[in-house]
């Protein structure tokens, strides 16, 4: 029923703000038309003598073509006549750019994909926001959708931006340098949390400080790519660093020596350790000869899962254990299912 609630509420945005954006879109050209009523009103009451409602209807319905007031041409005064010319041609222009604009306005599938963008972004609250849609800012996209989490994507190719709306994802272009007004757009008070995932480590941190200082509760996360930027991400107020290279290195090392690497943490108070998988190959094997090399922490046993049960528990061959272990732990460990 929410979901329901919010799709109702998200339509009536839409339909409500519509016919503004278009507005800000010709209100030149509509000032210049309204301008030409009232000037061919001041023509009309100064040359023919007429009073100014008179004036202006005769104005609206000469440069509108109607025809409900036509003066005798061959009688008017130049100078009249060169006013008129000028207020019909000027009025004739601007009728013409507002028609093309509202057409391409209208008709424009970037148009209603951003004005639906925008009415989404002004439903969420507690979201994430994305910072870039390149290489990883993609596969957080998709792991948010997976859970189910709201999030608006910021990027700074248009080409980018389309092909996240493509996959139904709300997204917005802009450049760094306005990465203040893209923050506002994407709703950075009303923000749960920031992933940075551009590829300049500049980038990334401008958009956490930017962040910081528009919403100091908001969770920011940030990739760097040179690790030695670190502490500056950290400077920047950033609550989780992520060096991607790092991790990726790290789990393929404790790949050589474990059948699966399970989970991987960050650097931090568990910094070098993994969780990793091995299969028990020899019998005689207890709890108590895997505590004495790294923790034990779960058993897994003809697809039935249970935790550590005693030093003295025996392990049985064709049972997979679970690890929290170093590089070295995971080599010792590896040597003893040898």
């Amino acid at each position: 029923m929410r979901k329901i609630f919010r799709v109702l509420e998200r339509i009536i945005l839409l339909v409500a703000s519509g016919p503004y954006v278009v507005l800000k879109r010709v209100w030149v050209q509509l000032l210049i038309i309204a301008l030409m009523f009232f000037v061919g009103a001041a023509v009309f009451h100064h040359f023919q003598g007429l009073d100014w409602l008179t004036a202006l209807l005769g104005s609206v319905s000469t440069v509108t073509t109607i025809g409900l007031y036509s003066p005798n041409i061959v009688t008017m005064p130049n100078p009249e006549k060169i006013l008129l010319i000028i207020i019909i041609v000027a009025s004739v222009g601007s009728a013409a750019s507002l028609l093309q604009t509202l057409i391409s306005t209208v008709t424009k599938k970037e148009f209603f994909m951003s004005r639906l963008d925008t009415v989404r972004v002004n439903t969420m609250s507690n979201h994430i926001i994305i910072m870039g849609y390149s290489f990883l800012g993609k596969y957080v996209a998709e792991k948010l959708k997976d859970m189910g989490m709201e999030y608006v994507v910021v990027a700074k190719d248009e080409e980018q931006v389309e092909i996240a709306r493509n996959n139904g994802i709300t997204a917005m272009s802009s450049p760094i340098n306005l990465v203040y007004d893209a923050l506002k757009k994407a709703g950075i008070e009303r923000a749960g949390s920031l992933v940075a995932t551009y590829d300049d480590d500049g980038d990334n941190m401008l958009s956490i400080m930017v962040a910081k200082q528009l919403n100091p509760k908001i969770r920011a996360i940030t990739i760097i790519n040179e690790r030695e930027l670190r502490e500056g991400a950290k400077a920047a107020k950033a609550d989780v660093v992520i060096a991607p290279s790092d991790i990726i290195g790290n789990i393929l090392a404790t790949a050589t020596a474990s059948n699966e690497i399970v989970g991987a943490f960050l650097p931090g108070r568990f910094g070098g350790k993994n969780i990793a998988e091995f299969t028990i190959t020899k019998e005689g094997l207890n709890n108590r000869a895997i505590e004495q090399i790294a923790p034990l922490l779960l058993i897994n046993r003809g697809g039935e899962s249970f935790p550590n049960k005693g030093e003295d528990f025996v392990l049985e061959t064709g049972d997979q254990i679970y690890v929290l272990a170093d590089h070295n732990a995971l080599i010792k460990l590896r040597k003893m299912m040898q």
